[in-house]
């Protein structure tokens, strides 16, 4: 069934259910037209953050930080962490996918984040609850694509969910994307799939669940999406995506098993069909770039913001002041493998906010556009030198865990994530 059609049914039996926005407010969308300026848009100017409003970079307030250990744990270390993340809300820990060569994740205890201004004066979780444990070759069907980078987790009831690609799938036809660890609290123990999510890469990254009043009119409990963040951006959404998908279709699978599961589109922006969030998106290779989305923008973390109808996207993006060159010398002497920000300083902490009442209303799941994106100072990201890798959102107590590439390092040679705590204002 094509992803127009889905969708039209879905807001069909939706609005029989529900009628107006998030929490039955009734109230409409402002308008979302988006400022072209260089520092983004905020098109929340003026809205109601509350119930049913649209949320602000402003309702996130700084919580502290702390570490992770840098010493090897069985299979990996946090050195050099892919650094996705999942809240486990039984034991108040953070799953994270550790080094990028090891296909592995571990369990860590989240203590009470710190304050301090130095890195080396923040609380350390110093021994993980479980060690890293080698997921991506552990199902009893192998790893015949050869899927080895971890794009996605989330706790569901006691099991874990792990979204994966292929980190240089030159062909772009990977269809496998999905795991499932059977007891979160066994990361060595049973492990089936490779499950196919509808999607693939366009669909197969970070995982959220949704909340109670999104249910009915999104047509699930979960969303999962993903972004052009690593290489071979043919195979990939030029922007963040949205699919819901029903984790009984995993998690209720018999042991062993494998194959398709259903995933329905509200947002993609399909590099295949031309539909980027941005149309200049992938043009700007010598001169300007754009600062709504282009090559060096990356979503990689969607969630739904409680009590609002804000779809909220976190990451990174650059070269809207320098521009962006393909294998060049940056001004730092730096010699660039593929894209680049012709400045080295050129890169920041980026966020991008969605409207849900406009991606339910959308006649095309790529009309979509953010009422307000950013840069976004996040602290010890050191203005952008160490980009947001991985995030996870605890709807219990209104946090969100960023890790942040290299900011937790306080020797010679470790580079380990940073984890940065914010809460939501209820």
């Amino acid at each position: 069934m094509r992803a127009w059609t889905v969708r039209a049914i879905l807001f069909a039996a939706a609005a029989a259910l529900v009628l107006g926005g998030c929490s039955g407010s009734g109230k409409s969308a402002p308008d979302a037209a988006v400022d072209e300026g260089p520092d983004g848009a905020d098109g929340a100017d003026g809205a109601d953050g509350g119930s049913g409003g649209l949320a602000t970079i402003e309702d996130f307030t700084y919580l502290g930080a702390f570490r992770l250990s840098s010493d090897d744990f069985g299979a990996s270390s946090t050195n050099y962490a892919i650094g996705t993340l999942a809240y486990n809300p039984q034991h108040h820990s953070l799953y994270i996918a550790g080094h990028d060569y090891d296909r592995a994740v571990a369990e860590f205890a989240v203590p009470e984040p710190g304050l301090a201004d130095s890195v080396d004066a923040l609380p350390v979780v110093e021994t993980p609850l479980q060690v890293f444990s080698n997921i991506l070759d552990a199902s009893p069907n192998g790893n015949p694509e050869g899927i080895d980078r971890i794009t996605g987790l989330v706790w569901v009831d006691g099991r874990l969910l792990v979204n994966a690609e292929t980190w240089y799938d030159a062909e772009g036809d990977n269809s496998d994307t999905t795991l499932v660890v059977r007891d979160a609290d066994d990361l060595a123990g049973s492990i089936d799939g490779y499950f196919e999510l509808d999607g693939a890469a366009r669909a197969a990254g970070y995982m959220a669940a949704v909340p109670d009043d999104w249910q009915a009119r999104l047509g699930g409990a979960y969303l999962t999406g993903w972004s052009s963040v690593y290489s071979i951006v043919s195979r990939y959404s030029v922007g963040p995506a949205l699919w819901i998908f029903d984790p009984a279709d995993i998690l209720d699978a018999p042991a062993g098993a494998q194959g398709p599961v259903d995933a329905s589109a509200w947002m993609d922006f399909s590099y295949a069909a031309g539909h980027y969030l941005d149309p200049d998106a992938l043009d700007a290779h010598e001169g300007d770039a754009s600062a709504l989305w282009n090559f060096l923008s990356k979503g990689v973390y969607g969630f739904i913001v409680p009590g609002t109808r804000t779809f909220a996207v976190f990451g990174s993006s650059g070269g809207v002041d320098s521009g962006i060159g393909y294998k060049i010398t940056q001004d730092d002497g730096n010699l660039c493998g593929g894209y680049c920000s012709y400045s080295a300083a050129d890169n920041y902490n980026y966020y991008w906010f969605f409207d849900l009442d406009e991606i339910l209303s959308a006649d095309e799941v790529y009309s979509p556009r953010p009422y307000a994106y950013d840069r976004w100072a996040v602290p010890f990201d050191d203005d952008g030198a160490h980009r947001i890798i991985g995030a996870t959102f605890d709807p219990d107590q209104l946090r969100l865990y960023l890790a942040l590439a290299g900011a937790g390092q306080v020797g010679d040679y470790d580079y380990t994530p940073l984890i940065v705590v914010f809460g939501l204002s209820p």
